[in-house]
């Protein structure tokens, strides 16, 4: 593939999410919420040992990362998040990133152990990170986390993560803010929510404004009355 093919405007890209089947009874929550396929988690096997196979035979996927420790995080992490071809990854489909990740529910993050990029293609690193953005979204966690290698700091940054220690200079813990986006249900209440006020308001202003009308009459009509009583008394009177 050339080195100037860019990936973040190319619409045949698919993210694949796939659950590490050993920590199922702690996901069953978070897989609901991501509306995840059950059948996926037999696949975990299969992706992990696809992109391995990748990695060792190819020098554009994980390029300088220790290939034990991508064999180790494998074993620990909750899921790995895949982009790739439009249809499906496996058997041998293209992959151009995955990340592996780690949900703590308690902290409200999640945690990326380790994310690689196809290296002849621009944008793999973004388009991940974007999808990582939108499970959190789903989530409804806060922050995302990462210990980041020293030539990898300056990417993190221009996409929002920052250093916990300033001063750190290489395997930083970094972090960056969820960027919260309003779901279409939210938006339909609100809308529906101020249709009523409206409405409510309108119904009170024109009660208002028939009560005003007929008060000025019934406010006379006492007067006048008093006015006819007292002129029948002096009549009389006389």
């Amino acid at each position: 593939m050339s080195r100037k093919y860019n990936l973040v405007n190319d619409k045949d890209i698919k993210t694949h999410l796939f659950f590490n089947p050993a920590k199922k009874g702690d996901m069953e929550d978070i897989k609901y919420l991501l509306d995840y396929d059950e059948e996926n988690d037999a696949q975990y096997k299969d992706i992990s040992n696809y992109i391995m196979r990748v990695v060792d035979k190819s020098e554009f996927l994980c390029k300088g990362v220790n290939k034990e420790y991508v064999l180790e995080s494998f074993n620990k992490v909750d899921a790995v998040i895949v982009i790739g071809s439009s249809m499906n990854v496996l058997p041998n489909g293209n992959i151009y990133g995955f990340a592996l990740i780690q949900f703590d529910e308690i902290k409200n993050l999640l945690y990326i152990d380790l994310i690689c990029s196809h290296n002849g293609i621009r944008g793999a690193g973004v388009k991940l990170l974007n999808e990582i953005e939108k499970v959190c979204n789903k989530l409804m966690m806060d922050v995302i986390k990462l210990t980041s290698i020293k030539t990898a700091i300056p990417f993190y940054e221009k996409y929002g993560f920052v250093k916990k220690n300033s001063a750190c200079k290489t395997m930083c813990i970094m972090t960056k803010m969820v960027v919260k986006t309003k779901s279409k249900s939210s938006k339909s209440s609100k809308s529906s929510k101020s249709a009523k006020s409206s409405k409510s308001a309108k119904s009170s202003k024109s009660a208002k404004s028939s009560k005003s009308s007929k008060s000025p009459r019934s406010s006379k009509s006492p007067r006048s009355s008093k006015k006819l009583d007292g002129s029948k008394t002096r009549k009389n009177r006389k």
